[in-house]
């Protein structure tokens, strides 16, 4: 299915340039409070700086990538051009940010939680994604960030807390078309090496692909080998890990992912590790980076001709009942061979609230239209001028 995707997109209204232009607006900053707490704005900057940054984004929105590090607009890609099928070499991947399929452990029986809302829908697995599931269908690959086990071992007891969803919870990914899973993160051990171990045990039982903590995803789709690599990046010492890894895989005739799990949570601001990370990621042949753990969205620039998604947000986030910030996206790229090589065609986002209802979090990620999707657009813009060239 890869009908229904387009009208969550279109381009962005024309005065949209015009209204970034006069935006004058404080650079973000938030309190780097835990992945449970309320993210409350504060800082300062040069608003004119900003406005400005954020004009030449809207103006240069339809350009080519360029060689060199530049923002790159919520609104690029969507141009209007088909969606790929089956058979034409064009491979089509869609990325989500974080996922955790259960609650913190022992919160499960609260009014509210996850588990508690799955059962007012009669436990049907299909709910979390039910929202969103026609626009996941209709790509050749959907990959989230798995935050959190799945399994029924009690938690680790020198962690704060721990996410943790019973193993049965894995049909969630495949009823909701979400094919692949990144396991590199810091909840991934919430629950021990058993429970790391449980949880790959219940992806393999659904079919479900995963990388990261040491494992390769490689698959062939329509011709072209995809390769997703996974790493939790919240130290530069990794880089050099990483682009051996990348170098290792890499050849001009496959697509090598990279997801790192970095960043400051709830800040906006993307930090020097990332751009360390991400840039040399790139820079060892990689031909997109995704990352998540902020739990709120980041910017996005094309680097030496590739996209870095500095942050992808939540998505279906049962670690927060009453998350501060709703907003998230999906990222989708197109890429394909030419002239021997592998190349983004474009890529696009769609705007998402990660609940339908805006008090109480109710775990079923819905698309936003009109004004609010045009907010969404709007904050993208600015943290993605907001980047260091």
């Amino acid at each position: 299915m890869r009908a229904g995707f387009r009208r969550y997109f279109g381009q962005a209204p024309a005065e949209l340039a015009p209204m970034l232009a006069r935006l004058s607006l404080l650079a973000l900053g938030c309190n780097p409070a835990s992945s449970e707490a309320h993210a409350q704005p504060a800082g300062d900057g040069s608003a004119a700086q900003v406005a400005s940054a954020v004009a030449e984004v809207a103006a240069s929105a339809s350009s080519a990538p360029a060689a060199s590090a530049e923002p790159v607009s919520a609104q690029a890609g969507s141009s209007g051009a088909p969606r790929s099928h089956a058979g034409d070499g064009v491979v089509t991947l869609s990325a989500v940010g974080d996922c955790t399929l259960g609650d913190p452990a022992g919160s499960e029986l609260a009014p509210g939680s996850f588990h508690d809302v799955l059962a007012k829908h009669g436990g049907d697995l299909a709910y979390p994604f039910s929202g969103v599931r026609a626009l996941l269908e209709d790509d050749d690959l959907t990959i989230a960030n798995l935050e959190g086990t799945l399994t029924t071992r009690a938690p680790r007891t020198d962690i704060p807390f721990a996410f943790r969803g019973r193993p049965e919870f894995a049909g969630m990914l495949p009823l909701g078309s979400v094919e692949l899973v990144a396991l590199a993160n810091n909840h991934m051990n919430d629950c021990g090496p058993r429970g790391t171990d449980d949880t790959i045990a219940a992806l393999e039982a659904e079919k479900v692909g995963y990388f990261g903590l040491g494992h390769v995803d490689k698959r062939t789709i329509d011709g072209v080998e995809v390769v997703n690599l996974g790493w939790t990046g919240g130290r530069d010492e990794i880089l050099g890990e990483v682009q051996r890894a990348v170098r290792a895989h890499k050849r001009d005739e496959n697509l090598v992912i990279v997801s790192f799990h970095w960043g400051i949570e709830n800040e906006h601001a993307v930090n020097s590790v990332q751009l360390k990370l991400g840039r040399g990621a790139v820079d060892a042949g990689a031909d997109l980076v995704l990352g998540h753990h902020p739990h709120v969205l980041q910017g996005i620039e094309t680097y030496e001709g590739r996209t870095i998604v500095y942050s992808l947000g939540n998505f279906v986030f049962g670690g927060n009942a009453r998350p501060a910030e709703l907003d998230t996206v999906i990222f989708r790229a197109r890429f394909a061979k030419r002239d021997g090589k592998v190349v983004e065609l474009d890529h696009e986002l769609v705007p998402v609230s990660v609940s339908g209802h805006r008090a109480q979090n109710d775990f079923r990620p819905v698309p936003l239209e009109g004004s609010d999707a045009a907010r969404v657009r709007e904050n993208l813009a600015r943290y993605s001028a907001s980047l260091p060239r």
